[in-house]
């Protein structure tokens, strides 16, 4: 049985010191998650995403300039958004 996101991006977030808010818990986690690393320690964003063109309308419209990590935990790859709706694949992680 393959391991669910919602447990690949705790693992994650425990091992980065990354805090998990109560909301993560609410829904099903999917794919993409977003760290917030101007949150002192950094915070993962409680809604994660499951297509990239989500998390570039949440990036344009809802972010408010705060600097996120994007990750996709099924290719183990961090994502880097070029400011306009797509994104260029980053290092693993």
């Amino acid at each position: 049985m393959t391991e669910r996101y919602q447990s690949r991006i705790e693992v994650f977030c425990q091992a980065e010191g990354i805090d998990i808010p109560s909301g993560f818990y609410r829904h099903s986690a999917t794919r993409l998650a977003a760290i917030d690393l101007d949150s002192e320690p950094p915070k993962l964003i409680a809604k994660t995403w499951f297509r990239k063109e989500d998390v570039a309308y949440y990036l344009t419209h809802l972010s408010a300039g705060r600097q996120l990590r994007i990750l996709d935990f099924k290719d183990r790859r961090e994502l880097i958004f070029n400011g306009a709706s797509s994104f260029a694949v980053g290092s693993e992680f």
